[in-house]
């Protein structure tokens, strides 16, 4: 996902054509723009920047990223970038399931979620995805989704999608709680639940992820490569003979938005052999690995 403005396009027609020297710039700039904001909850302000910023990273030409990614400059402030998205998706979810439960209609309120389409987009091509690694949805099967945070419509879009159940975990007590708050708003009953855990403990992860056909980790789920190497060792301790594992990475420029999260990894960390790897050419941001135990 991205805290991007689809509206703001129109701003920013010459993308395609920007050299690299151009990008790595306006970057560093975006960046400096928004270490500069007291506050990253949604804003007009706050949009713009961080809407150039994805644009900058989703349709610039594929050819100049190498030579972005190596320039020193970006090296140096990219931990940082990647930490100020996740606090801006975090703070942009958290507004808008606020506004959701205090809506009189939640599903009408949740239309004019200005980014429903873009989750929409990602949950059908992870979907796709586990069916071209050879998953079948049966009746009795169960979804995890580690890292749902206070607006979990990934969960909630395949619940429907796949017409099974889903978990959603994250570690934040207030965000698991907005979750629970929200999903029982939008679709009660058993289906869907929500628990506060943590990916990275294995004793956690032992008890939540027993039966699940299919666990799915979002893309904010540890920003460093080591973080999501405790986050796999975990997973992968506790995960079946034959399940799926749907990691959300990142590539190209799309990599200053989300951690990478590489194959090798989780094989060696996972125990799971990779199956599915997809890179969207289009306006989905997230790659999506499917990997089986």
């Amino acid at each position: 996902m991205s805290v991007a403005d689809p509206r703001t396009a129109e701003f920013f027609p010459d993308v395609e054509a920007t050299p690299a020297g151009g990008l790595r710039d306006r970057i560093v700039s975006l960046h400096e723009q928004l270490s500069r904001l007291g506050n990253l909850a949604p804003a007009p302000d706050v949009n713009t920047l961080f809407g150039e910023l994805v644009r900058l990273c989703v349709h610039a030409d594929s050819r100049a990223a190498p030579l972005v990614l190596a320039d020193i400059r970006i090296r140096r402030l990219r931990p940082d970038l990647l930490r100020l998205c996740s606090q801006g998706e975090s703070l942009l979810e958290q507004a808008w399931a606020h506004r959701i439960l205090q809506a009189p209609d939640p599903w009408a309120e949740l239309g004019r979620f200005t980014y429903l389409e873009n989750y929409q987009q990602l949950s059908r091509l992870e979907v796709h995805a586990l069916a071209g690694a050879g998953h079948v949805s049966r009746p009795g099967g169960r979804v995890c989704f580690l890292g749902g945070g206070p607006l979990p419509l990934s969960a909630l879009l395949m619940h429907r999608e796949l017409g099974v159940a889903v978990d959603v975990v994250d570690n934040e007590p207030r965000a698991a709680d907005l979750a629970r708050r929200l999903l029982s708003s939008l679709a009660p009953g058993p289906g869907l639940r929500v628990f506060q855990a943590d990916a990275t403990s294995a004793e956690d992860m032992a008890r939540l992820l027993a039966g699940c056909d299919v666990i799915v980790v979002a893309a904010l789920v540890g920003r460093t490569r080591d973080q999501k190497r405790a986050m796999l060792r975990a997973v992968g301790q506790a995960l079946e003979p034959g399940a799926y594992l749907v990691v959300r990475s990142a590539h190209g420029l799309r990599s200053l938005l989300y951690a990478v999260v590489d194959p090798g990894d989780v094989a060696d960390a996972a125990d799971c052999v990779p199956q599915v790897l997809v890179h969207p050419l289009g306006e989905v941001v997230n790659s999506v690995l499917v990997a089986r135990r």
